[in-house]
């Protein structure tokens, strides 16, 4: 069975401290990446498009067992 390819955002609330935002990552990843290990097709993209929002994602673009990071940040 094939899961869908899923995307979870994360925004920092005004205030919240790194440690904080950092463990609303870990969980967004482990999320992810359980999806991307059952699924055995995609790896995970993990991008910075702000100091302060980030998406993680199981993407087509990473092999099965890799994780990337892309950062879209400086290139607005």
């Amino acid at each position: 069975m094939t899961h869908p390819l899923r995307i979870v955002t994360l925004k920092a609330a005004a205030g919240t401290g790194w440690n904080a935002f950092q463990e609303q990552l870990d969980t967004a990843y482990e999320e992810v990446r359980s999806l991307a290990v059952s699924g055995r097709r995609h790896g995970i993209l993990v991008t910075r498009h702000s100091r302060d929002t980030y998406t993680v994602s199981v993407s087509p673009e990473v092999p099965y067992g890799m994780t990337y990071e892309r950062d879209e940040a400086g290139t607005h």
